[in-house]
């Protein structure tokens, strides 16, 4: 009897020892405090740090596509800048010194702004001409003046015997409405020789004094 009273009493004793863990383990988790936040929670950003060097230029895009082309400007609107131009010559002896010299075929001479007549160019629309002469010789001596309203601007003089030469001579004048230019001989007749020569005279206007 003594023996299994003896187990039931440490029975008893091993349910009581348990009950008593299981009160303390509530009473902990009853007690201890509730977890509310995260553990990886983090503080206010920071302060922007300093900017970095400017990198490398990336390589250039693509070509984009042609635009759209415009409407097609009105012409009537653009007028045409004036004209002046001639080119004559002559293929004859030249005539006495001091007089302009008359050429008898015309090569250019729209505008009639050179006389044939006269052998004087006359100046209609003012602004910056470009004159210029070429005389080929043979067997002759020549000796020519491109005139300004009466003052010789340009000379020149060649002489050929047993071969043909060329005489040129180029200038740019600044004209005014009425002013007269005109080639002329400064050898006396006297002095020419009977070999062969053709005279080439022209002039024509660079650009006018005129707006725009």
């Amino acid at each position: 009897m003594s023996g299994r009273g003896g187990q039931s009493l440490s029975m008893v004793c091993v349910d009581v020892w348990i009950l008593a863990l299981s009160v303390l383990s509530v009473t902990a988790d009853a007690t201890s405090p509730e977890v509310t936040g995260s553990c990886d929670s983090r503080g206010l950003p920071g302060f922007p740090g300093p900017p970095g060097p400017q990198g490398l230029h990336g390589p250039p895009g693509p070509r984009g596509p042609p635009g759209f082309q415009g409407p097609p400007g009105d012409i009537k609107s653009c007028s045409s800048p004036p004209k002046s131009a001639f080119a004559v010559k002559l293929s004859d002896p030249l005539p006495a010194p001091s007089q302009p010299i008359v050429f008898k075929e015309a090569l250019h001479n729209d505008q009639d702004h050179f006389n044939l007549t006269t052998g004087v160019f006359t100046c209609t629309i003012p602004g910056v001409y470009h004159f210029g002469f070429d005389v080929e010789l043979f067997q002759h001596a020549v000796k020519l003046g491109l005139m300004k309203n009466g003052t010789q601007i340009l000379e020149k003089e060649s002489q050929a015997k047993d071969n043909y030469r060329h005489l040129s001579g180029n200038i740019i004048l600044q004209l005014t409405l009425g002013d007269r230019v005109w080639l002329e001989s400064k050898l006396d007749t006297a002095e020419a020789e009977k070999g062969s020569i053709q005279s080439l005279f022209f002039g024509y206007l660079l650009y006018g004094n005129y707006p725009g």
